[in-house]
C-alpha cells in the first residue's frame, strides 16, 4: 500500500532523529509483555524505537528520564503521560491525548 501512496505524491510521516531522545524507560505496573501490547507497540514503531530497547518498570529514580508514563502517578518529565493500558484500550479521548502528545515528536516527513 505504501508505494500506491508514494504514486500518488503522498508522503508518510518519519521520526526526525532527535539528540535529546530520553532514556528508553516504561512506567508501569507490569512487566516485559507490555512491549508487544498493539497500543504500545505501535507508538513504539511511530516514534522509530524498538521494543528491545525499552525497560518496562515500576519506579525511575529522579535523575532518569522517563519515555512513557501509565497510570496516576505520572512524573512531569516524561516524555509521553497516560492513564492505564487498561484505561487507554476503552477511551477515545485518552487516545485522543495520546496522539496530543506524540504529534510533536512526529515533525519529520520522508
Amino acid at each position: 500500500m505504501n508505494k500506491f501512496l508514494y504514486a500518488m505524491g503522498i508522503s508518510q510521516w518519519r521520526l526526525k532523529a532527535r539528540a535529546d531522545a530520553p532514556t528508553l524507560l516504561l512506567l508501569a505496573d507490569d512487566d516485559q509483555t507490555l512491549l508487544q501490547h498493539p497500543i504500545v507497540a505501535t507508538v513504539l514503531a511511530q516514534l522509530g524505537i524498538a521494543p528491545d530497547t525499552c525497560q518496562v518498570t515500576a519506579h525511575a529514580s529522579a535523575a532518569t528520564p522517563v519515555l512513557w508514563c501509565f497510570g496516576n502517578a505520572m512524573p512531569a518529565e516524561a516524555m509521553i503521560s497516560t492513564p492505564t493500558l487498561a484505561e487507554l484500550q476503552q477511551s477515545s479521548q485518552a487516545k485522543r491525548a495520546l496522539w496530543q502528545q506524540l504529534w510533536p515528536h512526529l515533525d519529520g516527513v520522508q
